[in-house]
């Protein structure tokens, strides 16, 4: 499908209010909801999570690392935002593989957050569907989270959050997903997975049993606390080795963990005799370096 889209936003989702794109071009596609799962409760210190499942029935084309947009339509009083030639959206990082997670090509999932200050937000509109509901999308969009198609790659992982959402997308495609042949990837995918505790650690049994089989390709560390910069210095040594090497390495989530990850990488650099300016630099030249923030 093409489209023009002016992206005010690269958000996955938001307690307060949903990432916008203005769209002025391209049909939707209507998908219906398969089931909302709650993640965390209410009371998980995060906020309510779900995990939700759309059925787009092969017709959604993506790929891993991608977002969409999910659209609200108005309320009869209140068109203002919709013309034939304009219309908002709200973005959502795509959290499940190309084929979805029943690996059949039909359906999508997404890690949604709900937004407790804003109660007409798109992520209460989509916590709150039911099975069988519909829900316009638009998409996909972006490429910052999208992984190169290169088996031999390295890719570190930092999320908080939601926003371990396209890192979600990722590994299944590269380790669980059965229409990849077993033992494709070759390279090392290593996540550090921040959350304020354990009962908020998203995904966490999942990515535990995908270490499990998969030792030698797949690293997984998690951050209680969202101490994310300290488990980064913790691992000083192999980053900059990594990193030195080609790796790439991704952020995504809560933009108040970038001011101290990049103070903890200055601070790394610094005691290795390297000027960060110039490393940072030389990463964003090379696009090794990738950041999806909220």
């Amino acid at each position: 499908m093409a489209f023009k889209a002016e992206i005010k936003s690269l958000k996955n989702e938001v307690a307060k209010e949903a990432p916008s794109i203005i769209h002025k071009a391209g049909k939707p596609y209507s998908t219906k909801v398969v089931s909302v799962d709650t993640l965390v409760g209410p009371k998980g210190g995060l906020g309510e999570v779900c995990h939700i499942i759309l059925d787009h029935g092969g017709l959604f084309h993506f790929v891993e690392g991608q977002y969409l947009g999910v659209i609200l339509h108005p309320d009869d009083d209140d068109d203002s935002l919709h013309t034939p030639f304009r219309v908002i959206i709200h973005a959502f990082s795509i959290a499940s593989c190309r084929d979805g997670d029943s690996f059949d090509g039909e359906k999508l999932s997404l890690c949604v957050r709900r937004a407790e200050l804003s109660p007409h937000d798109a992520s209460n509109f989509l916590c709150n569907r039911k099975e069988g509901d519909e829900v316009d999308i638009i998409g996909p969009f972006a490429k910052t989270m999208v992984f190169p198609e290169n088996p031999e790659a390295m890719h570190i992982m930092v999320a908080t959050a939601t926003g371990i959402a396209p890192f979600r997308s990722n590994i299944q495609r590269l380790f669980v997903d059965p229409q990849v042949p077993k033992g494709k990837f070759n390279g090392l995918a290593w996540l550090i997975n921040g959350a304020d505790n354990y009962n908020t650690l998203l995904y966490n049994k999942e990515f535990t049993c995908i270490l499990k089989d998969n030792i030698d390709h797949f690293r997984y560390e998690t951050a209680l606390n969202n101490s994310v910069a300290d488990r980064i210095y913790e691992n000083g040594d192999e980053i900059f080795t990594l990193l030195d090497e080609g790796a790439y390495i991704y952020f995504a989530g809560s933009k108040t963990m970038m001011p101290g990850i990049l103070e903890t990488f200055q601070k790394m650099a610094k005691e290795r005799g390297v000027i960060w300016e110039e490393m940072l630099a030389r990463l964003k030249k090379n696009n090794q370096w990738r950041v999806e923030v909220y």
